[in-house]
């Protein structure tokens, strides 16, 4: 298995009805590194998650998550997959209201599977790292509260690629940056790759790579604000 990438996608085209939206569009993640995709509504950022995530498969190509060929597996082996190597975050958060924070984030381990005593202290331990209080539900949390729950639910099955879909566009400036810098800290951190998708500057900046979706493919760009 190849343990130094988290995605690799090679040669992929991928068109919705006539609308070519990728050709021979190649990319790769490694682990503890992050990249950005910048670009419009209706560019294809989030179709590039979908087809990360194996919900839809593209006309050729091929895309790797931690050193599997996706377009290659079955249905089962793609959701075992999905569940044990790959977290999502979402715009919006996505939590289930009546639930507590610990409660949110113990459930998407459950679905996954896991179980036992040592749980409860993991989700316990990874609420606090991201700085998130206690509180019987995350209705009663702010917006940046609620998205550092949703990354906290993404992370607690260690998955090797994370991915984010315009993961601060619901917040107030001061929570973007605050989630954007928390989020960005997670790859090395954590030993994933994260990819996030983004049509706000300075959200990608923070990567160690921008890319802009541009004729049909990604094209490399500065992260002038990044860590590097």
């Amino acid at each position: 298995m190849n343990t130094h990438h988290a995605l690799r996608v090679d040669g992929l085209s991928y068109r919705v009805g006539d609308r070519q939206l990728f050709e021979d569009l190649s990319l790769t993640l490694p682990l503890g590194r992050s990249t950005a995709v910048l670009g419009p509504s209706g560019s294809g950022k989030s179709s590039l998650l979908s087809l990360a995530l194996g919900l839809v498969k593209p006309q050729s190509g091929t895309i790797e998550v931690d050193g599997r060929d996706i377009t290659a597996l079955r249905k089962k082996d793609l959701a075992r997959l999905r569940a044990e190597s790959v977290g999502m975050v979402f715009q919006f958060a996505e939590l289930l209201p009546e639930l507590s924070p610990e409660e949110n984030v113990a459930l998407a381990a459950l679905l996954a599977g896991r179980s036992g005593p040592d749980l409860d202290a993991e989700v316990t331990e990874l609420l606090r790292e991201l700085g998130v209080p206690r509180s019987r539900s995350v209705a009663t949390l702010s917006g940046g509260e609620r998205q550092r729950t949703a990354v906290a639910r993404a992370l607690i099955n260690r998955p090797r690629l994370l991915l984010a879909d315009e993961p601060t566009g619901s917040l107030d400036e001061r929570n973007r940056d605050l989630v954007a810098d928390m989020l960005f800290a997670l790859p090395e951190r954590h030993g994933c790759g994260l990819l996030v998708v983004t049509h706000d500057e300075t959200v990608a900046q923070r990567a160690d790579h921008v890319l802009t979706v541009r004729s049909r493919d990604l094209v490399p760009r500065a992260a002038a604000g990044g860590r590097r």
